[in-house]
């Protein structure tokens, strides 16, 4: 199997200077509040003049500010957004390769069983189509696993293209930031510092034993990708990925305080798994299963991306006061959607 990985380099940002020329070769950040309340807002992406200055995602725009003076300030624009990405992921899928959309701006394509050089032209009319129908700039990276595809990507960025083979991989990975390996962030970065593994050629040779004690079957997982071994398969969907959570009540019950509890604990759930996959979220939805076993779904978009499970919960809460309504209910559910990467790499570990 060879995938191909295509990420839509600072998305927000690239869909901003599209329709304002004017704020090329400017450090911009686009944010999640209105310009007269900016002070309060987060980054949601910034473009690589902003990121010279340190400026990030999910930074705080007093933050962002301070470390670069002449930032330039633009509202987010969901909307217009949703509509690039659904132009992108349109362009994709007219391929008919299966294709799993991972967020609004990345995505992975199994071309199966095909050689590297036909990969390769393939990928550069992908590359090349996306830039003329939509003017947005892209990287792409080709491998033999979905998780391999994405790195090759990331180290191709910015508007690049990178094919990486099974021969070459060795080579590729093994001197690589282990933070570098999809899936493992700061903390989990940290640990295996601890353990003085710094690079991911040092994680192929480590004893396993050291790893599953620090991190369990996942620290297998781990070793295997950093050996260049990539069980990822392409999940061909036509929906954004969603996280989600559901819980049976311990008892039946139409008390919304009961419900509540429970509602709380599920969304302190989904918001810690997307902390762990690196996403942002703006939809949420509730499940509710009454007790004849009929089930109803609602769902809604907020304002502005978040990663709060506070977010989660007041949005949640308020769904299913309209669907309980004083019906007895038995299971609910929260589930998150319409995700953003915060670091532009699907989580494993």
């Amino acid at each position: 199997m060879v995938v191909l990985f295509v990420d839509m380099d600072y998305f927000f940002a690239a869909c901003e200077e599209l329709r304002r020329p004017e704020l090329k070769g400017k450090p911009f950040v686009v944010g999640t509040h209105p310009e007269k309340d900016k002070f309060r807002g987060v980054v949601q992406t910034c473009n690589y003049e902003a990121r010279k200055y340190g400026v990030h995602s999910a930074m705080s725009i007093n933050k962002a500010l301070e470390l670069c003076k002449d930032l330039v300030y633009v509202p987010d624009d969901y909307k217009y957004y949703d509509e690039m990405s659904a132009k992108v992921m349109k362009l994709i899928r007219g391929y008919s390769f299966p294709v799993e959309q991972d967020s609004v701006d990345e995505a992975a394509v199994d071309l199966g069983k095909i050689s590297y050089e036909n990969a390769k032209r393939t990928g550069e009319e992908i590359k090349r189509r996306i830039n003329a129908e939509t003017g947005l700039p892209c990287t792409i990276g080709i491998s033999y696993g979905k998780y391999l595809a994405k790195m090759v990507c990331d180290a191709s960025k910015p508007n690049g293209f990178g094919i990486v083979t099974e021969k070459e991989m060795h080579a590729f990975l093994d001197s690589k930031p282990v933070g570098k390996l999809p899936g493992v962030g700061e903390k989990t970065e940290a640990k295996l510092k601890s353990i003085g593994i710094t690079t991911v050629g040092e994680l192929a040779k480590v004893n396993p034993v050291a790893l599953i004690d620090k991190f369990g079957s996942a620290g297998v997982d781990m070793q295997q990708l950093a050996k260049g071994v990539d069980d990822g398969k392409v999940v061909s969907t036509e929906e954004t990925l969603s996280i989600g959570r559901q819980s049976t009540l311990y008892r039946e019950t139409g008390d919304i305080e009961v419900i509540g509890k429970k509602l709380k604990e599920l969304s302190d759930d989904v918001a810690k798994e997307s902390a762990r996959k690196e996403f942002m979220f703006k939809n949420v939805g509730v499940m509710v299963r009454y007790s004849d076993f009929t089930q109803v779904t609602k769902a809604a978009n907020m304002t502005h991306y978040s990663s709060s499970s506070e977010d989660i919960y007041k949005m949640a809460i308020s769904l299913a006061k309209d669907l309980i309504n004083g019906k007895i209910v038995r299971k609910v559910g929260v589930r998150v959607s319409a995700l953003l990467t915060t670091k532009g790499q699907k989580a494993l570990f």
